[in-house]
């Protein structure tokens, strides 16, 4: 009897040797109305089953409101503030999700509570792999770790757990410089992460341990998988929008053609910016010169041109800035943009990178931008803000440029992952999966048939309704 009670005891013992007390939740917010709503909801959801759950209250952090730090999306300027407030308490982990995150609570602790006991186990998330080296991820390819079984980085949209202990010791390592982005580019949080993690050959960090509980997909086992996105009501109607595509008299009968033959079909205004007149696209002569990178003049002239014309089309509320190898689903844009406040509003809205973060003399000088290629939308507001940014020069990159303005004239930008800046096939297919895509971009080769397989059905059904109106 007495043993039986002594078991009991030990068993009981060890199941609370592992609780919410010792995770910490970490939402990485956005200011802008809507994804801020978003990470509230997911925070208001935490707290209310960890309470269910232990009848305590949870750590939870949205990292806009609570850690207010530029460029805290690329997780690395988010680990000194962690480590600030935890070093020292009973906090063994620390969880990192979007505010699309699914989380469930008694699963999590479970994982969690698995992972504190094996102690070479420092962080823990769904595995994804390149099967090639891709310019989303500055064409690195780790191919000393194939032994290792390859270099894998979590999934971010099914969220990732880092032990206190690694975080404490990678934040050392980065403030003496002994680890320390190799590029200046923020693209791929989780990526960059681990490669600042897993370091140099001779110095090699901790690898993620694969944990299938963090899904791709909700299963019955699953601790935490992504979210997908929906439409705030209605679509907006797509001749709201004013698709702007900047192109070059080169690619008038290629690139142009191709826009025109695909989405371009499907929207009410479309006009080409270019540096030759042609009434069958059409396109406009801006009057500045082509110029093979940068295009900075450029697309503050489209700004300027397009605010000029649409004084008089009160219906615009949104402008679409696109390149002309951009793929865009149309529908689905109209459906994203239900989330968001056009017209006197400022929201910029796109596929974000940063520049300049991740160093330890980076603190202030980073800012975010959106990247053109996978198409920019402007509330009109937005574009009249914008429209005032002048170029360092004619050349220089148009949407790092803009992104610094926007930083300087404190206009906010919006990130949705449903925008691409790249082909489908630089991307795991896994986060790919988890939504219907708005746009892609690169596409040297069959567009049409890109454009078909992921934007065309949707984009039929548009155009039968506006048929029907």
């Amino acid at each position: 009897m007495i043993a039986g009670v002594l078991i009991l005891f030990i068993l009981a013992h060890v199941a609370k040797s592992f609780d919410s007390t010792n995770i910490v939740f970490t939402i990485v917010s956005q200011s802008e109305p809507y994804h801020a709503s978003v990470a509230r909801r997911l925070k208001m959801d935490i707290e209310n089953q960890i309470y269910e759950l232990e009848g305590r209250e949870a750590k939870v952090h949205i990292t806009h409101e609570d850690f207010a730090v530029p460029g805290a999306w690329t997780i690395i300027p988010l680990l000194r503030p962690l480590v600030s407030k935890y070093q020292g308490s009973d906090v063994r982990w620390v969880l990192f999700v979007e505010p699309h995150t699914a989380v469930r609570c008694g699963k999590l602790i479970e994982a969690l509570a698995a992972a504190d006991k094996q102690k070479d186990t420092m962080w823990i998330g769904y595995p994804l792999s390149d099967d090639e080296p891709t310019i989303i991820h500055h064409f690195t390819f780790f191919e000393e770790l194939e032994e290792d079984g390859g270099f894998v980085y979590p999934n971010f949209a099914s969220g990732f757990a880092m032990r206190m202990e690694l975080i404490e010791s990678l934040i050392k390592k980065i403030e003496s410089g002994e680890r320390q982005l190799e590029a200046d580019f923020s693209i791929d949080p989780a990526f960059e992460l681990a490669r600042l993690v897993y370091g140099s050959k001779d110095q090699r960090g901790p690898l993620l341990t694969p944990d299938l509980s963090f899904c791709v997909v909700s299963m019955d086992n699953c601790a935490t998988y992504p979210r997908q996105f929906e439409s705030c009501g209605s679509a907006i109607p797509e001749s709201s929008v004013y698709f702007a595509v900047k192109t070059w008299s080169g690619f008038h009968e290629s690139r142009a053609r191709v826009v025109k033959k695909t989405w371009g079909r499907h929207v009410t205004n479309l006009h080409f910016f270019s540096d030759l007149e042609d009434p069958t696209l059409p396109s406009t002569n801006l009057g500045i010169p082509n110029t093979k990178t940068g295009h900075c003049a450029k697309t503050i002239a489209i700004l300027k041109e397009v605010l000029r014309r649409v004084e008089k089309m009160p219906q615009i509320k949104w402008i679409f800035l696109a390149d002309d190898d951009t793929i865009l689903g149309v529908r689905r844009l109209c459906e994203v943009l239900s989330c968001y406040r056009g017209g006197g509003d400022v929201t910029v809205l796109g596929e974000r990178y940063g520049y300049g973060y991740g160093k330890p003399d980076a603190a202030g000088k980073g800012y975010d931008y959106i990247t053109g290629g996978g198409g920019t939308a402007l509330s009109a507001g937005a574009a009249r803000l914008l429209a005032r940014c002048a170029c360092a020069a004619p050349h220089a990159p148009d949407d790092m440029s803009l992104g610094a303005c926007a930083l300087r004239l404190r206009a906010p930008l919006a990130h949705s992952p449903l925008f691409h800046q790249a082909r489908p096939q630089d991307y795991p297919r896994e986060v790919l999966a988890r939504d219907r895509p708005v746009s892609f971009h690169r596409l040297p080769r069959e567009p049409v048939k890109i454009y078909a397989a992921w934007f065309q059905h949707d984009d039929l059904a548009l155009s039968t309704v506006r048929d029907e109106l």
